[in-house]
């Protein structure tokens, strides 16, 4: 196929969560808690899709991200091209038709997000004290969140596959 339509359902459904996650942090703003919740986004596009197609995904993705987040104009999407890449590498280890490995993977990938944004965004205050306690207090709120967030959010896109019949099996493993 020239183009596969899972990656419109799968970048469909990343504008959504990165709207959501949106609407939630402006409520959280009064208090300073900002929540990341940018790893589920590319591990079914990275798990799913051919290279091509997972490339196109993540890249709007990316793109998409740093036009609406706070940060260094291609931040994220070299972040999401760099990640989905070591994911679509090791693609063959993890199993997508559950939800404990894809689980694994945004939360592990949500770490290296608030991390590299983190240090990339605030070198000036990496030896105080507030930054760091700020930085764990984000990082489990997020991470807290994700554990909700991430099934749901991956159940809801199995259901889009199914919803739009549209095979839900991952492409181009290596042939043993």
């Amino acid at each position: 196929m020239i183009f596969d339509l899972r990656a419109i359902l799968l970048f469909g459904s990343n504008v959504l969560l990165l709207y959501i996650t949106l609407i939630a942090n402006s409520a959280l703003s009064s208090w300073s808690i900002y929540m990341l919740l940018l790893g589920p986004m590319l591990v079914f596009p990275a798990l799913y899709l051919r290279h091509q197609h997972y490339f196109n995904c993540t890249l709007c993705t990316g793109l998409w991200c740093d036009a609406a987040l706070p940060s260094p104009f291609g931040l994220f999407t070299i972040l999401f091209l760099i990640s989905g890449a070591l994911i679509f590498q090791f693609r063959i280890r993890f199993r997508a038709n559950q939800n404990y490995h894809p689980i694994f993977l945004s939360h592990g990938i949500n770490f290296f997000f608030i991390l590299f944004v983190a240090i990339s965004m605030s070198t000036e205050y990496l030896l105080s004290v507030g930054f760091w306690l700020h930085f764990v207090v984000i990082t489990i709120t997020s991470h807290l969140t994700l554990l909700i967030v991430s099934p749901w959010f991956f159940n809801f896109e199995r259901m889009l596959f199914a919803l739009f019949r549209m095979d839900d099996e991952s492409e181009d493993y290596p042939n043993f």
